[in-house]
C-alpha cells in the first residue's frame, strides 16, 4: 500500500510530504516516490495522490508524469503549455543575457515556482489569476531563506524579482502568436513594498553612505598603497569593482585640461556549468554603463605616481601584483580590517557596516550634496533610466529638504535669516519648470552668458567650462522677459529667446597655429616663437574658432602690425597643411604691398 511520509529537517520544519509505495504492490517490486510541498495544500495533495495510486493496483496513475503531474492530452494541452516545459523553454530562448544569469533563473525557477505551478497550464485563468498569483506571493512572504549563516524571512527585494520572473514567462504566453493568453495576472497583484523589511537592523539591505572625512579615514586605514588608491578611485569615479578592476593602461586618457577613465569591459562570472567556467572579462551593466568618468587633475596625478605612464597599454591598471585580476574575496579581507581599524580610531561610527559598493554610494551623495543635478550623476554612474537615480538617491537632494523646511517655516510663521533667504532662492533657482516658456537659466562662464531652458543643461555646461577653464560660474533662474529685454529685443517677440538652448551645447578639441606675422618686406616679425607649435583647448560652438571641419585658415594685413596667417581645425594634420598655405598666402600679400611695388619700380 502506498503510504504519505513527512520529510522534516534537522530542526524539526516538515520541508516536504512524499509518498511511497512499491511498483505493483509486490514486496519485490521497486520502489516508487513523489515528493510534494512541506505545506497544508501539499500534504493534502500527497493524499490525494497516494488514494489514486492505491486505486490503480500500486500503479502510477494513468496521465500522471512524475514531477510533473497531470497532463491531459485531450484537453489540447501538450507537455509544451504545462508551466515547467514553457518555463523552461522561455529562460531557454532568452535573447541578450549571460549564461550565469540564465542559470540563476533556472535555480529560482526550481526553487520558488515549481513547487506551486509545476503542473499547470499556462493557458489556464484557473490555474494562473489574480487570486492565485496573490497567494502565491502571499506564501513567498513568509517563506524563510538562508542569508548568510542566518535564517531570515525572504527580503521584499528578492520576492519582487522571483514575481519579475513569473510575470516575465507569462508575459511570453500573451505575446505568443497566436496568443495562449490574453492578459498577464501578475501585473494586478501589488508586492510589498522593498523598503518595509521589518525592524531588525540585520535585515536591513540600506546603501551606507559614508562622508568625505570618513572615507578619507578609511583609505588612511589600508595598508597597502595600491589598496589606497583602488578605494580612492572608486570613491573619486562611481565606478563599480567589476568596472574598476579591469581598467587597462589604454582606458585612461589625458587631453589637455581634461582626465578621464573610459568603462568598455567589466569583469564577469560563467556558471560551473559553462565550458569554460569562471571569470571572464564582458561587457558592462547596460549600454549606458559604456561611458567616460572625467577625473580630477589631482587624482589623475596619482595614478601617476602609481606608474601608469609606463604600463603596457592592455596592463591592468589595479592587479594582484602579477598583472592578474584581484579576486575580491582576498580583498575584502583587507577591507573588513580596513573598517575595523576606521571604527577603534574612531574615524568610523560604531553604527556603520559599509562595503565596498558603498563607495559608489558614497561619491553620489557627495556630488547630490553639493547640489549637482541628477542627470549628471545619473550620466556618471552609468544609469540605464534617470528613474533609477531618483529613486535611489532623491531623498539625498538637499533643495528638496531646504525648500520643504521653509515651506514649513513659513506656514508656522517663522522668519527666515539672511542665510536661510539665500538658501530658498537658491532652491527656487534649481526648481525645474513646468512651463519652459515663463523661465529659463543663464549660465554665467566668465564675461559669457549662455541661457537654457533645462537646469540640468544649464548646471552641466558650466561644471564642465569651471573644470576646463578655471574660472568661475553660476547658473541664474531668470524670467524669459527680462531676459529679452537684456538682449535688447521686445517683449513679445521672440528675438532673444532664439538664442536658448534645449540641450547641452556643442564642444571640440581643435587644433590652431599661428598667428605669423610678416612684414611688408616678407620677413616675419619677431615675435613668440611658439606660434609654430601646434596647440589644442576644448572649444564651445558660442566661441569664434568652434568648428567641426578638419581644417580653416586666415589670413588678413593688419594696418600698423602686418600680415597675419592662422589656421585652425579638427584634425592635426590638416590644420599643418591649412597653415602652411595660410604662409604662403601672407607672403604672396606682402608682395603686393604698395612699398614693394614703388621698390621694383626704382629698381627698373
Amino acid at each position: 500500500m502506498a503510504y504519505v511520509q513527512a520529510v522534516k529537517s534537522h530542526d524539526g520544519r516538515i520541508t516536504s510530504n512524499r509518498v511511497k509505495w512499491r511498483l505493483g504492490g509486490a514486496r519485490d517490486g521497486e520502489w516508487q516516490t513523489e515528493r510534494f510541498p512541506g505545506d497544508d495544500e501539499g500534504a493534502e495533495a500527497a493524499k490525494v495522490f497516494c488514494e489514486a495510486v492505491n486505486e490503480h493496483g500500486q500503479q502510477w496513475p494513468p496521465g500522471w508524469v512524475k514531477g510533473k503531474g497531470y497532463i491531459d492530452p485531450t484537453a489540447g494541452a501538450g507537455a509544451s503549455y504545462v508551466f515547467e516545459a514553457f518555463a523552461r523553454e522561455c529562460i531557454k530562448n532568452k535573447t541578450g543575457v549571460e549564461e550565469r544569469y540564465r542559470q540563476d533563473c533556472i535555480r529560482e525557477l526550481e526553487t520558488y515556482l515549481l513547487p506551486t505551478f509545476a503542473t499547470c497550464d499556462v493557458r489556464s485563468t484557473e490555474h494562473f489569476s489574480k487570486a492565485t498569483v496573490a497567494t502565491w506571493v502571499n506564501r513567498m512572504s513568509e517563506t524563510y531563506v538562508m542569508r548568510g549563516s542566518k535564517r531570515k524571512l525572504m527580503s521584499p527585494k528578492t520576492l519582487r524579482n522571483l514575481h519579475g520572473l513569473l510575470s516575465s514567462i507569462l508575459k511570453e504566453a500573451v505575446e505568443a502568436e497566436p496568443p495562449l493568453r490574453d492578459r498577464n495576472p501578475c501585473s494586478l497583484v501589488k508586492l510589498p513594498r522593498t523598503d518595509d523589511d521589518g525592524v531588525d537592523d540585520d535585515t536591513s539591505e540600506d546603501m551606507e553612505f559614508m562622508t568625505p572625512d570618513e572615507v578619507a579615514g578609511l583609505v588612511d586605514c589600508f595598508e597597502r598603497p595600491e589598496d589606497r588608491l583602488l578605494v580612492r578611485v572608486a570613491y573619486g569615479t562611481g565606478m563599480r569593482w567589476g568596472e574598476l578592476t579591469a581598467l587597462a593602461k589604454r582606458h585612461a586618457r589625458a587631453e589637455p585640461g581634461r582626465y578621464t577613465l573610459r568603462v568598455v569591459r567589466a569583469w564577469k562570472r560563467r556558471p560551473k556549468t559553462h565550458p569554460q567556467p569562471g571569470p571572464y572579462i564582458g561587457t558592462p551593466k547596460t549600454k549606458a554603463s559604456r561611458r567616460s568618468v572625467e577625473i580630477s587633475a589631482g587624482l589623475w596625478q596619482e595614478l601617476l605616481d602609481h606608474g601608469i605612464a609606463g604600463m603596457a597599454k592592455d596592463r591592468l591598471i589595479f592587479h594582484n601584483g602579477q598583472g592578474d585580476r584581484i579576486v575580491y574575496s582576498t580583498f575584502y579581507d583587507r577591507w573588513v580590517q580596513a573598517v575595523s581599524k576606521a571604527k577603534e580610531t574612531g574615524v568610523m561610527p560604531d553604527w556603520k557596516f559599509p562595503t565596498f559598493h558603498d563607495l559608489r554610494h558614497s561619491h553620489a551623495a557627495a556630488l547630490l550634496s553639493d547640489r549637482h543635478s541628477v542627470t549628471y550623476v545619473q550620466r556618471r554612474l552609468g544609469h540605464e533610466s534617470i528613474k533609477t537615480t531618483s529613486d535611489r538617491y532623491g531623498h539625498l537632494l538637499p533643495e528638496a529638504h531646504d525648500g520643504a523646511l521653509s515651506t514649513i517655516d513659513r506656514a508656522l510663521g517663522i522668519r527666515a535669516n539672511a542665510e536661510a533667504a539665500d538658501e530658498v532662492e537658491e532652491h527656487e533657482a534649481r526648481t525645474p519648470l513646468t512651463d519652459p516658456g515663463e523661465s529659463l537659466y543663464v549660465a554665467h562662464l566668465g564675461a559669457e552668458k549662455v541661457p537654457f531652458w533645462r537646469v540640468e543643461d544649464a548646471e552641466e555646461t558650466a561644471e564642465r567650462w569651471a573644470r576646463e577653464r578655471g574660472t568661475a560660474v553660476r547658473v541664474e533662474r531668470m524670467s524669459a522677459d527680462w531676459w529679452i529685454r537684456t538682449t535688447g529685443g521686445r517683449v513679445g517677440s521672440d528675438n532673444g529667446l532664439k538664442a536658448v538652448r534645449s540641450e547641452t551645447p556643442g564642444r571640440a578639441l581643435i587644433w590652431s597655429l599661428g598667428p605669423a606675422v610678416y612684414a611688408s618686406d616678407g620677413s616675419e616679425r619677431a615675435g613668440n616663437p611658439d606660434v609654430h607649435e601646434p596647440r589644442s583647448r576644448w572649444m564651445w560652438d558660442w566661441e569664434e574658432r568652434y568648428t567641426e571641419e578638419p581644417s580653416h585658415s586666415h589670413t588678413e594685413w593688419v594696418a600698423g602690425a602686418g600680415t597675419e596667417a592662422w589656421a585652425w581645425g579638427t584634425s592635426l594634420e590638416a590644420v599643418r597643411a591649412a597653415y602652411a598655405t595660410a604662409r604662403s598666402d601672407a607672403l604672396r600679400i606682402c608682395s603686393l604691398h604698395p612699398e614693394q611695388a614703388e621698390g621694383r619700380e626704382s629698381v627698373g
